[in-house]
């Protein structure tokens, strides 16, 4: 009889062979759990990764599987769960590592002890010579654990989009109110490779990715409304997507096409307008943009106040 494990790690993995030894190592060194098992998802790589399941099948248990087509990051998870079966579930990517020798323990002990059905940790962001450390991240599935049973219960699984599909996967289960707790510990380091699309194009891709988290946030919200989700809490939650793509209009103004914003966030606005019952007050929406100034002005993030909120949601209207 196979032995019931009580997490799934799971490892999406593209042409990752010069990196995934440093993810497996960190998975080794864990202490205080043994009860887990490694799927490592090769999403269809130029060769495949026998040699490392190999290497570390005789510190804890591995199997390779592989996607049919390369589908992105998100298709290659949801392959990986459908090849698990564990109560929980834990991701991590091909080229970054836990944090410490006791992160997975840590972060089971809480969503049990909790009963949870979703505990965000902290981790770190690693980049050149810089150490960030990200707390209370609902964006990234960094640092982060997974009851199969919520997932499973409210039928949450990967989009087939390649950016943002981790902010929308995590967004959905926020949206249908799951119980989540936070570990005031870092368990995760992210590491940005500095030759992904990220770098090289020179930070463009910052700009461009805002078209996957308008597509991400509306797929959120119209799956959330299918589940039964609080109409008034999406509707919020809508106009919160809404000053972030505010934010980021005037943050790239005069080094991009910000006019795209705008027809990005058109799917966005209809969403909300779709809900007159449940629309915020013009105080309420106010509240939003004064927090998320306040994040700008922390952070010492440049950007041109030029335009106010209904100035912005006017130009999208006009579209």
């Amino acid at each position: 009889m196979v032995k019931a494990m009580k997490l799934d790690i799971i490892i999406p993995a593209y042409n990752a062979h010069d990196t995934i030894d440093i993810t497996l190592n960190s998975i080794m060194n864990q202490k205080e759990i043994d009860d887990f098992q490694v799927i490592l998802v090769d999403d269809c790589s130029n060769h495949d990764y026998s040699e490392f399941v190999k290497k570390y099948s005789i510190y804890f248990p591995i199997q390779e599987v592989k996607t049919k087509v390369n589908g992105g990051p998100g298709v290659a998870r949801n392959v990986g769960m459908e090849n698990s079966s564990s109560p929980y579930i834990v991701f991590i990517d091909s080229d970054d590592y836990f944090a410490g020798e006791f992160a997975l323990i840590h972060l089971y002990n809480k969503i049990v002890e909790t009963n949870s059905d979703l505990v965000i940790s902290d981790f770190i962001y690693e980049r050149d010579q810089e150490r960030l450390v990200k707390t209370h991240n609902y964006v990234w599935l960094h640092g982060k654990i997974f009851k199969r049973a919520f997932l499973e219960n409210h039928h949450i699984s990967f989009n087939n989009s390649r950016a943002n599909e981790d902010n929308g996967f995590v967004r959905l289960i926020f949206l249908l109110n799951a119980k989540i707790e936070f570990l005031e510990e870092v368990t995760y380091c992210y590491h940005e490779n500095p030759n992904s699309i990220t770098r090289r194009n020179n930070r463009l891709y910052g700009f461009t990715g805002l078209e996957g988290f308008s597509y991400n946030m509306c797929w959120a919200l119209e799956e959330a409304l299918k589940r039964g989700a609080d109409k008034h809490f999406l509707v919020s939650n809508t106009m919160n997507f809404l000053v972030t793509m505010y934010f980021y209009y005037m943050e790239y103004d005069g080094k991009y096409d910000i006019e795209k914003i705008i027809d990005w966030s058109k799917n966005l606005l209809d969403f909300y307008e779709r809900f007159p019952n449940y629309q915020l007050t013009n105080d309420t929406i106010q509240f939003f943009v004064n927090i998320k100034r306040q994040q700008y002005i922390d952070s010492n993030t440049p950007y041109h106040d030029f335009l106010s909120i209904r100035e912005f949601i006017q130009k999208i209207k006009d579209r």
